[in-house]
């Protein structure tokens, strides 16, 4: 967007119809190794390939407008906004595009400057970005906002996204139901486990027959404490008592937010009770999620699980995290099971700004990236798992993706069903800063900081009161 055009912009912008509204290090060199809902479910077994079928769910439950004819408004480069490089580097392989093409604006978010950018541009047009993309943790800030436009807008039709997983298009839509932005990656998540650990304090290390040891989070309970017992101390199931968060509050039957009210689900409740029984008999290692002591037990064989999404056990439990970075030394000693949710974690989505006067160029972008099925199955090669539930179904089935850095185990099916199943609905605007203070007082509950429930929520609402968030 050029600086000069605002004014015509802004009055061009009666004329237009509607509006448009990741996960860890990206890896676009790694290739496959070719040698090698309900949310809480019951004793099932693992999805296997055989098991696993799916086909694309129709588009049903969202407000589609009328799909726009576009052009490019400005003849200048697409202005493109992102956090990393990652996006970039899928335009330049997949739609083509050049630095004679685009200027590309790359600031890092690990202090809230991309955000603070973004919020400084959007809101009065100088400098703002054609598109941009942004991490799952403050995206729907912008997708649920009117400062991006509907795909419909962009001239992308409802139609080209019906092999994506709903809870992607969920997540994107504004309280209209209108999808204003699209993802080429799915972050479903499972249980990363230990085979040799796994095998030695819980009788088996198939995936199939583990599925039990995490099937309900009574079962979670009960394992954690049968490897405790087992190791006397020296084996923990899990590394932290609220790490687990994630995974349980995809159970809710409401979100952050009900009927324009701060609002706490029963299942947050459930959770302060959880983690308390967790740090209450010992079972962790009570280490906080993130923190130097908990990455160190990845790779001292002293934790039989850590949960997350495929981009998470290859760069963070660094199974196998690309060339020049260390790997685990265990790395080939892990598979992947069931979590007792179905849940995801992370994500990146692409959006175009009310500004955005490349639409036509644009669009042509966003489908290299996140439609096109010939491009989504390079990524599939390179081991991404993407945003298209065919391709995601035939890989589940496919021999080809057993890797060896996963004990030879094809992942796949495995997260293929926690994408079908995952759910976006209850995810407000700012569902990370609500994570994040729920977080910050359940560990001081837990430690007895906090007398009751009630004052660790009474604390939590004092939070959010100073951060703006409800009155």
């Amino acid at each position: 967007m050029k600086t000069n055009k605002l004014l015509a912009l802004i009055l061009s912008a009666a004329l237009v119809t509607g509006m448009f509204t990741a996960c860890n290090k990206p890896d676009p060199n790694q290739t496959v190794n070719t040698d090698e809902s309900t949310h809480e479910s019951e004793s099932e077994p693992v999805p296997t390939a055989t098991q696993t079928t799916a086909t694309p769910p129709d588009i049903e439950g969202y407000t589609e407008r009328t799909v726009a004819d576009v052009t490019d408004e400005d003849k200048g480069k697409v202005m493109i906004y992102g956090y990393n490089t990652e996006f970039i580097g899928l335009a330049e392989k997949y739609a083509g595009i050049t630095t004679n093409d685009y200027d590309f604006i790359e600031i890092s978010n690990s202090d809230g400057a991309y955000t603070e950018k973004l919020d400084a541009v959007l809101s009065d047009g100088s400098e703002a970005p054609d598109i941009f993309v942004c991490d799952a943790a403050y995206a729907r800030k912008y997708l649920a906002s009117d400062n991006t436009i509907a795909i419909n807008d962009l001239g992308i039709d409802y139609a080209e996204c019906t092999n994506m997983f709903d809870y992607t298009l969920r997540f994107a839509s504004d309280d209209d139901n209108v999808i204003k932005g699209l993802t080429w990656k799915a972050c479903p998540c499972g249980v990363f486990y230990e085979r040799s650990l796994a095998e030695e304090y819980l009788g088996t290390q198939d995936p199939n027959e583990l599925a039990s040891a995490f099937a309900t989070w009574d079962a979670v309970y009960e394992s954690a404490k049968t490897v405790s017992e087992a190791s006397e101390g020296a084996v923990k199931l899990i590394g932290g008592y609220t790490e687990t968060y994630n995974a349980y509050l995809s159970t809710r039957d409401s979100g952050w937010v009900f009927d324009g009210q701060f609002n706490i689900d029963n299942k947050i409740e459930d959770f302060f009770d959880y983690a308390k029984k967790l740090y209450d008999n010992d079972v962790t290692f009570r280490a906080e999620q993130w923190s130097g002591d908990w990455k160190d037990k990845m790779s001292d064989k002293s934790v039989v699980s850590y949960w997350g999404s495929l981009q998470f056990a290859k760069y963070e439990l660094a199974l196998n995290p690309g060339e020049g970075t260390d790997v685990n030394p265990t790395a080939g000693d892990w598979g992947i099971t069931t979590a007792p949710a179905s849940y995801f974690n992370g994500g990146a989505w692409v959006m175009a700004s009310k500004y955005c006067d490349k639409k036509a160029t644009s669009a042509d972008i966003i489908r290299a990236v996140c439609i096109n099925e010939d491009n989504l199955k390079d990524m599939v090669n390179n081991g991404e798992f993407v945003n298209n539930i065919k391709l995601m179904t035939s890989a589940a089935a496919d021999d080809k993706f057993a890797l060896e850095w996963l004990g030879g185990q094809n992942p796949y099916p495995v997260l293929l069903d926690a994408a079908l199943k995952a759910d976006a609905s209850h995810m407000v605007v700012d569902e990370d800063i609500y994570n994040k203070a729920f977080n910050s007082v359940v560990g001081p509950y837990c430690e007895g900081s906090f007398e009751s429930i009630k004052d660790a929520e009474n604390a939590l609402e004092d939070q959010l009161s100073e951060k703006g968030l409800i009155e």
